[in-house]
């Protein structure tokens, strides 16, 4: 294999073009000039034309040449704020379409839509639903999914359906009674606040939530079904055990938790919950998947807008076995397009050598270093 690449090289053909389009690129107030070098008008001393950058000039003023638009960058995801914020069609109805079948999220969100086919009998029983795997898998984001297919199917079925996301409601440090507590108190200040409680007597036991949450069913209107996404925690099992037992009717509770559920802590959700939890998983994928996953963010872009990975550029960066994220694929691959949009020459395809360089350098952005 090539050696490693070093970061100070550039992605393609013209590494001072990065910098010259970032400059064009860069905001500047309404009516001001902009800085030369950027497409603003240069001080030329040619009479009123100004260099083209190939040796000729064009007329400044009206007639002065616009540089192209810049492509978009295929992995930006519309509505999110950060490029490694997780999928959220509860927000974004358009999300639905960046879900992409890759380590085992397809699957799992079959057997969600499974579980709950014919949800009739949330009338009489609560649910718990707990999706599994290891950090930046895309657990959040197949919850999101989950949840908001979730309630479009109880619309179908005469329920109505309210989600409530009380996912910042707890800190991983607080110990497991504060964490309920806190859980309650929010989840019934959102209902109060919603109107959507009949009668305010589990909203006044909001302090003690075994109280609130076996008389919350009756507080309700008989078809009002709830969807409450938990927060996340380093280790919920002893937390998934007290949700999953008492579950009241007509409510669903989402859960998500890094670490693997003890066979023990298992079997007492399956024993003592009205109704088993239903068991998701998420995890980890090779280069295939990588691939997969890069390739249908690519296709949203008209073919020649921007290079294509070369066929073994992920396979020979994701190697010896080690299995990548979503978070990782999107953190990096948003970051290398973000590159190579700005640029005006561009390698004809993505190697394994632009990946590592644009890794290197983002690891060096994140330690601080020179």
């Amino acid at each position: 294999m090539t050696a490693a690449p070093t970061a100070d090289e550039p992605l393609g053909p013209s590494p001072d073009a990065t910098r010259t389009d970032r400059a064009a690129d860069a905001p500047r107030p309404a009516g001001g000039p902009a800085p030369a070098g950027a497409g603003g008008p240069a001080q030329t001393g040619n009479g009123g034309a100004e260099r083209t950058g190939n040796g000729g000039s064009v007329p400044a003023g009206n007639g002065r040449r616009r540089r192209a638009a810049r492509p978009p960058n295929p992995f930006a995801v519309p509505g999110l704020r950060r490029d490694v914020d997780p999928l959220n069609p509860l927000r974004h109805r358009d999300h639905v379409h960046f879900y992409v079948p890759v380590d085992h999220t397809e699957e799992s969100f079959e057997q969600c839509q499974e579980e709950f086919g014919d949800p009739s009998y949330l009338h009489h029983e609560g649910r718990l639903v707990l999706v599994t795997g290891e950090r930046g898998c895309g657990k959040t984001a197949l919850i999101n999914r989950c949840a908001y297919w979730l309630r479009e199917q109880l619309g179908k079925a005469d329920l109505t359906a309210e989600v409530v996301d009380l996912t910042r409601e707890a800190r991983d440090n607080e110990a497991i009674p504060q964490r309920r507590g806190n859980v309650c108190r929010a989840l019934m200040d959102k209902l109060f606040e919603l109107q959507l409680l009949t009668t305010n007597l589990a909203y006044e036991m909001r302090d003690s939530p075994d109280d609130a949450y076996r008389n919350l069913p009756g507080c309700l209107e008989r078809d009002q079904v709830l969807i409450v996404l938990l927060p996340p925690s380093a280790d919920l099992t002893e937390e998934l055990v007290y949700y999953g037992t008492r579950a009241p009717r007509r409510v669903v509770f989402f859960a998500e938790t890094a670490y693997a559920l003890p066979a023990e802590h298992r079997q007492a959700l399956d024993r003592d919950s009205p109704v088993p939890p239903v068991y998701l998983h998420v995890s980890g994928f090779d280069h295939r998947h990588a691939d997969q996953f890069a390739q249908h963010r690519l296709d949203r872009l008209p073919a020649g807008t921007l290079p294509r990975l070369a066929p073994t550029a992920l396979e020979d960066f994701i190697d010896n076995g080690r299995l990548a994220t979503i978070r990782e694929m999107q953190w990096l691959l948003y970051g290398l397009y973000e590159e190579l949009r700005v640029q005006d020459d561009r390698p004809d395809e993505v190697t394994w050598e632009h990946i590592s360089r644009h890794f290197i350098r983002r690891l060096r952005d994140l330690e601080g270093q020179p």
